[in-house]
């Protein structure tokens, strides 16, 4: 069984190791030159349920490898308005898992670009960079051709899209879905802990994340990384550059806006970083003199401006060996924090389900519907409690019906 991942992120790597530990012939295509040829995202929340997936795809040496260069911060996700008075915390069952293992905690904070390089390792030859996968035919004999953007062609027998929000292969497979603009726009950047930095920073707001907004939902977050196990001898097997990366503190801030507080999407999306920032200490020039600090301290080279998006839940598809998962079929609004989690949760489930396929327990269109089912039903669930917290805290547009 040729199983092909059409995108090397954090769901198409976790999924490809679940197959490779087990012995089945996986290869994944990933548009990214390299594994450190751009910014790969900034850090993230992991729950129980994404632990979950990992500790089943990981080797041991690799499990460990993630726990050394993750954080462990306290498990408070706390509000605050714009001069810091602390609001109404909120029910933070939403943002927990559902999984084991249980000898680590709840809630994680890890560096997307660093789990990135683990999921990576192991799996060299299996992962194909600058390989960009723009559609696929469909074939007499059930299998699949992938199509490349470089024109090249991959023959599969399951075709797996985890290619993200702009997925081309689920823009063919499933047209239906759409993308919707929930109105919100974000910039983004990295805060470099240095000792200087942690203590212009407001203690309180040292905890799995905190966000301060004023009535008209613009707000500030803050999520610090601190590395659990910066001196951990598997992080000194790495090379340089995984070492610099997996040994430095950092935190990550977003000052979230309405479109009509913000830039206009023209000049948020053409803006140098410099602009992007001197925007948004203009924006909170009023707050709280801790917050001013905060955008003060951005890394101005990792500054970027986002726009905040979610797919739209569709109804039921008959199964096919051409499945989806992660971003490209439920990206979510980022207000819970649960995005990533459960895109894991997909390469956890699809790929028990292959194994199952693999071992002759069961049919592989039968494991690819029992896998799109779930899905369906964590993932739209998710993707609905983001989307309804997101309008509460962030302000932005309720998710299309």
């Amino acid at each position: 069984m040729r199983i092909v991942i059409t995108g090397g992120g954090l769901a198409g790597l976790t999924l490809a190791h679940h197959l490779n530990r087990h012995g089945l012939d996986v290869a994944v295509y990933e548009r990214d030159a390299g594994i450190a040829a751009r910014e790969a995202g900034y850090r993230i929340h992991i729950n129980s349920t994404g632990t979950s997936a990992l500790h089943a795809a990981l080797e041991p040496r690799l499990w460990d490898l993630f726990l050394a260069t993750c954080g462990m911060p306290s498990d408070d996700m706390l509000l605050f308005d714009e001069q810091l008075n602390p609001r109404p915390g909120r029910d933070r069952a939403a943002t927990e898992g559902t999984g084991v293992p249980a000898d680590i905690p709840e809630h994680l904070v890890v560096c997307r670009s660093t789990l990135r390089r683990i999921l990576h390792l192991g799996l060299e030859k299996a992962v194909h960079f600058g390989a960009k996968a723009t559609g696929y035919r469909t074939n007499p004999d059930t299998t699949v051709t992938v199509l490349l953007e470089n024109g090249d062609t991959v023959e599969a027998d399951v075709l797996i899209a985890a290619d993200g929000i702009n997925s081309a292969v689920r823009a063919q497979r499933l047209p239906q879905v759409q993308v919707a603009d929930l109105g919100s726009r974000h910039i983004a950047a990295k805060i470099h802990l240095t000792d200087e930095a942690k203590a212009k920073l407001p203690a309180q707001l040292f905890n799995a994340f905190s966000l301060a907004y004023d009535a008209d939902f613009t707000g500030l977050t803050l999520g610090p990384l601190e590395r659990t196990d910066p001196a951990s001898p598997l992080i000194a097997e790495q090379d340089p550059a995984f070492q610099h990366e997996a040994t430095a503190d950092y935190a990550l801030s977003i000052f979230n806006s309405l479109p009509e507080g913000m830039l206009s999407d023209e000049e948020l999306f053409t803006a140098t970083p410099d602009q992007l920032k001197a925007h948004a200490l203009q924006r909170v020039a009023t707050w709280h003199p801790a917050l001013v600090d905060t955008v003060r301290l951005w890394d101005t080279a990792t500054v970027q401006a986002l726009k905040c998006r979610s797919c739209v839940p569709v109804d039921d598809w008959e199964p096919s060996n051409i499945t989806v998962m992660g971003d490209a079929i439920h990206a979510m609004s980022p207000a819970l924090g649960i995005g990533a989690n459960t895109a894991l949760r997909d390469a956890h489930t699809l790929g028990d389900q292959l194994l199952a396929v693999a071992a002759g327990d069961q049919p592989l269109l039968d494991g690819i519907a029992a896998y799109e089912h779930a899905m369906r039903e964590y993932a739209y669930h998710a993707l609905r409690m983001s989307a309804f917290v997101g309008q509460k805290v962030i302000g932005h547009l309720p998710l299309p019906e």
